[in-house]
């Protein structure tokens, strides 16, 4: 999947578009909950040494929240790999370009869920 592809997947299935927050990084795409602006995908681009691998090729990689008791299973697939500069329980790093589609839906779906606002405990009277 290539980055625009992802754009109008994102924005199909979420209706949401990147944001852009960090200075003089007009690359870095955040997408945020409409509700509670929470991050569900960061999409970078960085170079490949950085990610472990051998080169300095740049390629696309998306950062999911995901599922701790998922997530060794998750990074058994080809393309995903310990999350690039996040939390690495609760993260996980996606090579777009890599993985299949059907399986990128199910982990942007997953971090759509895992980061949605949670609804508030009602208090006892």
């Amino acid at each position: 999947m290539t980055r625009e592809e992802f754009f109008a997947l994102v924005e199909d299935e979420f209706a949401v578009t990147p944001d852009y927050p960090f200075d003089k990084d007009f690359v870095s795409a955040v997408f945020r909950h409409k509700s509670n602006r929470k991050w569900f995908a960061l999409l970078m681009q960085v170079p490949k040494n950085r990610l472990g691998f051998e080169g300095s090729d740049v390629v696309e990689v998306l950062n999911l929240k995901c599922d701790p008791i998922f997530r060794t299973a998750v990074l058994e697939n080809r393309g995903i790999i310990e999350s690039y500069h996040m939390n690495k329980t609760h993260w996980i790093s996606v090579l777009i370009e890599q993985v299949d589609t059907d399986i990128l839906k199910t982990l942007l779906e997953m971090s759509f869920q895992l980061t949605d606002a949670k609804p508030k405990a009602k208090k006892k009277a």
